[in-house]
């Protein structure tokens, strides 16, 4: 009885319910897929993975039941209409094209773009069995489902080309090309438009730290710069000219104007990698998705003048919904084409303004300039109101990042707790609220999870304590982007870049991890006692020392609010921490080294503190008395006085060299491990790697710094 109920239920819902799943996937896509761009929360990039994953097997999958069906008596066959799953297979077959906002996944998946025409191909021809077994029987719909099946092709091969076009041999393809034929934007007198730009009235640019320059303008610079450093994607080389022109803008912009830029250029990466910019902003594309369009509401028209007698009212409404919602796809795409950096981008560069509709144009993308530029609030510590700075905080659908930085650190992990949040602004009620119910259930998953974990390592005879290496640490927090941190970041980089038209100046900086800053004598006092701890040791035990120290001096000493490095060497360590742990692909060559080592730095913490020791204080006093010669914690207790001797200098040191850590770390990785975090809520790391390359700091043993056309090639392949 029970197995007759479920069959019927089957029989029911098998295709329809398989074709409003594969429409609210559609819908559910193109809708928060911009999202994982925008977030840092592995929660929702899990959402984001599974709901890709089942928008294709869910369309397949629905084109092959109908198929199955054709031709199938038996009693499990779905009861409908025959020319109705016909129609349904071509909305399927047009799910299939995807959305615009995500056509990869990962960087792997357009690599794989052979697989998906090999599958297309299956799909197109199970259509068209569909269409061979019904309609020499029933004629009713054949022009409106060819209408849907044509807009499902070209949409599938409009995605087949994206994917094509995006994968990293292609992209390396297609600059090679553009490299020996001359085509960049330079050529094409942009570098004149962008210097009488930059070089334009006072009020228009500034040498200071605010933002002045309108959004749209800011899209159009990106764009420039995207054009000359999307080769560091494909591995490739930039010119003299172009190098130079970049480390001219960069010294006269703002240091917020140039994390404008930067975020901007790195939203163009993003979108040439994982969704479909490469193959839409085209006119052969413009054409065809007009044609698409127009099929659909072709199909529309006709369907809505078919006498529907004989159908079930629920297939007819199953069936508007799958047009409504193909017109309403082709409208919500349209709209974020039209206002998408790409088309402001063009607008800017390539109208002059002077006819009647270049004019309406350039008015139409100066209207949204001030509801997409950045916004700041004021921020505190969470236990300390008197440390108060301003953070980033663009609205969710204007933002083209995360806009935080995450921490941990070792005392945490000991501890078995999450960092105390920095910083954080304040957010309506109704928002926290719907925040934490949404956070729950993974929260009680995570615990189990954890438990799980925990309770194999016992039954393989090692406990917690005795893990050999710390892996995806859960113990992160997630803080806003601090306007001045950036600011010293970009303050200490220009700097350094001073000097980078020599070579072996520019050799340095791109060497340095601490070193270059604790010669210079930055703060009046030599500081070459302190070098042991940077050049002697390796770059993994160099952070975790630095970091241990820090957090030593950080959580001894009294917060006063008005010491801006102090705060900046927290953040910094705890960040480059969560970069080891966490992020071990984008901070070192050999992934493991560091997680090992903290692994071994935790289970010293854990063989020194006893039972009663509980809050980060206990382990500072522990770590400080700490002097065997045999102990990984002598290093960080001894580092740890020589600072305490430099007295109130030590945060302007321990802040210098953690940026110079920071910066080694972001220009001695690939540039394809970058762009990899870009769908994952961007780092700070990245921004920090492209910054350095516009400053020119970027340096090749083997090459040197640029390329040049009639000599040396720099071969960019560490990038």
């Amino acid at each position: 009885m029970a197995f007759g109920s479920i069959l019927d239920l089957w029989k029911k819902w098998n295709i329809r319910g398989f074709v409003i799943l594969s429409l609210s996937l559609q819908v559910f896509l193109i809708l928060f897929a911009p999202i994982r761009k925008k977030i840092a929360n592995d929660r929702i990039v899990f959402l984001l993975w599974l709901a890709y994953l089942m928008a294709d097997w869910v369309a397949a999958f629905g084109i092959g039941l109908i198929s199955h069906n054709q031709g199938n008596s038996s009693t499990s066959a779905t009861d409908v209409d025959g020319a109705l799953q016909a129609f349904w297979a071509s909305f399927l077959l047009l799910h299939l094209g995807g959305p615009d906002t995500i056509t990869a996944f990962s960087l792997e998946d357009s690599s794989l773009w052979q697989r998906h025409m090999l599958s297309l191909i299956f799909q197109v021809g199970a259509a068209i069995y569909v269409f061979v077994q019904i309609f020499p029987i029933n004629k009713s719909q054949v022009i409106p489902t060819m209408l849907v099946f044509l807009a499902g092709v070209t949409k599938n091969a409009e995605r087949l080309r994206a994917l094509n076009l995006s994968s990293l041999p292609r992209l390396r393809e297609s600059m090679l090309s553009g490299l020996r034929l001359g085509k960049t934007i330079i050529s094409q007198g942009a570098n004149d438009k962008l210097i009488e730009e930059v070089n334009a009235p006072r009020d228009g640019y500034s040498d200071g730290e605010e933002a002045k320059l309108l959004e749209s303008t800011m899209v159009k610079h990106a764009y420039y710069f995207f054009q000359i450093f999307n080769v560091f994607i494909g591995n490739l080389i930039f010119k003299r000219e172009e190098r130079k022109m970049s480390r001219e803008y960069f010294c006269k912009v703002s240091a917020i104007d140039a994390l404008r830029v930067i975020s901007i250029e790195l939203n163009f990466m993003y979108e040439v990698l994982y969704t479909k910019a490469l193959a839409i902003h085209s006119r052969w594309s413009y054409i065809f998705r007009f044609i698409n369009f127009t099929s659909i509401v072709l199909a529309f028209v006709l369907f809505n003048r078919l006498q529907k007698d004989g159908l079930f009212e629920l297939d007819v409404e199953i069936t508007y919904s799958l047009l409504f919602g193909g017109i309403a796809l082709d409208v919500i795409a349209l709209f974020m084409l039209i206002f998408s950096d790409w088309t402001v981008a063009g607008i800017k560069w390539y109208t002059t303004g002077s006819s009647k509709l270049d004019s309406f144009l350039h008015k139409l993308v100066s209207t949204t300039d001030e509801l997409r530029d950045p916004r700041f609030v004021v921020g505190e510590a969470e236990n300390n109101s008197n440390v108060i700075y301003t953070v980033l905080d663009t609205p969710l659908i204007f933002r083209r990042w995360s806009e935080s930085i995450s921490a941990c650190n070792l005392f945490s992990e000991t501890l078995k707790e999450s960092p105390t949040r920095m910083y954080k602004h304040d957010r309506p009620w109704g928002i926290t609220t719907f925040s934490n119910i949404c956070n729950f259930p993974f929260c009680v998953a995570k615990k189990i999870i954890s438990c799980l974990q925990e309770a194999g390592e016992i039954i393989r005879g090692r406990g917690p304590r005795e893990r050999l290496m710390i892996a995806n640490t859960k113990y992160v927090s997630k803080n806003p982007f601090i306007k001045k941190l950036w600011i010293y970041i970009f303050n200490e980089l220009k700097r350094k870049s001073e000097n980078a038209n020599d070579l072996a100046e520019v050799r340095e900086i791109f060497e340095a991890r601490g070193n270059l800053f604790l010669e210079s004598e930055p703060v009046g006092i030599e500081c070459g006692h302190l070098l042991l701890y940077v050049t002697e040791v390796n770059y993994d035990a160099s952070i975790i020392m630095w970091h241990l120290a820090t957090e030593m001096w950080y959580n001894n000493e009294k917060s006063t609010g008005e010491n801006d490095e102090r705060e900046f060497s927290k953040i910094l360590s705890d960040y480059m921490m969560y970069l080891c742990l966490n992020q071990p692909n984008v901070t070192f060559a050999v992934e493991g080294i560091a997680q090992m080592t903290s692994a071994e730095t935790v289970r010293e913490l854990w063989g020194h503190a006893d039972g009663a020791t509980k809050d980060v204080k206990g382990l500072c006093k522990i770590l400080s008395g700490i002097f065997e010669p045999t102990s990984p914690l002598r290093g960080p207790g001894i580092l740890a006085l020589k600072l305490g001797s430099l007295e109130d200098l030590k945060w302007r040191v321990m802040s210098g060299v953690w940026v110079e850590m920071l910066s080694y770390a972001a220009s001695h990785i690939r540039g394809e491990a970058h762009v990899k975090v870009l769908s994952k809520g961007g780092e700070l790391l990245t921004f920090v790697w492209l910054l350095m390359a516009h400053f020119g700091c970027l340096y090749i043993p083997e090459w040197g710094t640029h390329y040049e056309p009639l000599g040396e090639w720099t071969n960019l392949s560490n990038f």
